[in-house]
């Protein structure tokens, strides 16, 4: 499945306007370090809906928050069924949405825009010059400083900007560039997404995962290995049940003792075999918390994805349409499979080598 008409339109009416206020607002945006000395209140905007493009600014807030230890750190992205995510960080006090409806009630987006202008920071971060929402918010925000990427086309007035990093870098790796910003060099900073589960939301997890499968009968105490799948994505990216059904079989088959748990969501509400397990949480971090006291997690190119990672369970990433090398996983036993050209069969064989290297929860 294509991309939707009506997100075609959009697109091309985004650009649009965007030319239009490229003549009205050029950047003049310089190259320069920014004096961080009383940088004390941040503001980072990225006004996004995806949980996948949420967690790739976690890699920056670590940074941010290595950096700038005694700062405060506002966040301005879309969606507000993701702000949990964010919450972890110290540093952080306010994750703010930009809820889509807004844009069709002209008296609550006046509202809403006083409500941003309202504060005073010390430093405003585009993290997608690309966006026209997030150009938008970095114009409206009031602070010292505004830092973006050199982007050719960008109207928002940024103090200073710094190039994309050059060659195929990760999605969420492409914001440590601008830590350079501050004198700094990306590779300084973590190079992995990461939620900052605490251990007592660990330990809430995996009571919860406890007390989940012992109300569908399973025995909690063997040594059997859990884990996790999720089976919906977006458009090309997603599987198909029936190849899903031929892995899984398979899977079955090399893992007779491990305990599989099928993820439900509201666009897979049931399970793809009665055999299976299943597990349904609405809340993204207390998932998170689960999905950490697994021990693996397999499923296409989604956000679940990217949240099993950053919730450091081990998590095997199947890819249909996209490259691993811009949107794979990143953890330490993470790992990534290309599925064109190989068969379910193959693909479980491969999953199963991996899972048999990861060390035994508990």
């Amino acid at each position: 499945m294509g991309i939707p008409l009506h997100s075609q339109i959009r697109k091309k009416i985004k650009n649009g306007f965007n030319a239009l206020l490229l003549f009205f607002f050029p950047t003049r945006a310089k190259h320069e370090i920014i004096p961080s000395e009383n940088i004390r209140r941040i503001l980072v905007i990225r006004i996004n809906y995806r949980i996948g493009n949420i967690l790739f600014t976690t890699p920056l807030l670590r940074a941010l928050e290595q950096r700038f230890p005694e700062a405060s750190m506002d966040i301005l992205i879309g969606a507000r069924y993701p702000s949990s995510l964010l919450k972890g960080f110290s540093t952080v006090q306010n994750v703010f949405d930009f809820p889509r409806r807004l844009l069709k009630n002209p008296i609550h987006l006046f509202r809403y825009i006083r409500q941003l202008r309202k504060p005073y920071y010390d430093l405003v971060i585009n993290l997608n010059a690309g966006s026209a929402s997030d150009r938008g918010a970095t114009f409206l925000a009031r602070g010292t400083y505004k830092l973006g990427f050199n982007t050719q086309g960008d109207w928002s007035p940024s103090t200073h900007v710094v190039n994309s990093p050059n060659g195929l870098v990760h999605e969420a790796l492409k914001p440590l560039d601008l830590m350079k910003a501050f004198g700094n060099l990306p590779t300084e900073f973590p190079q992995k997404m990461d939620i900052s589960l605490s251990e007592q939301e660990k330990a809430v997890g995996l009571e919860e995962l406890k007390k989940r499968l012992t109300e569908q009968g399973y025995i909690w105490g063997s040594k059997s290995k859990v884990i996790g799948m999720f089976r919906d994505a977006r458009f090309e990216k997603k599987i198909s049940n029936e190849w899903w059904h031929e892995w899984y079989t398979q899977m079955k088959q090399l893992n007779p003792n491990a305990v599989f748990v099928d993820i439900l969501s509201p666009d897979v509400p049931k399970k793809l075999t009665e055999e299976l397990y299943s597990l349904l949480e609405s809340n993204l971090r207390n998932l998170g918390a689960i999905l950490s006291q697994m021990d693996a997690f397999i499923c296409g190119d989604t956000g679940p994805m990217h949240l099993a990672s950053a919730s450091g369970v081990p998590t095997i990433a199947l890819f249909k349409a996209t490259a691993p090398t811009l949107y794979g996983t990143l953890g330490d036993n993470d790992y990534s499979l290309t599925l064109s050209g190989t068969t379910p069969q193959f693909i479980a064989s491969e999953v199963t080598e991996h899972i048999a290297t990861l060390p035994l929860k508990g």
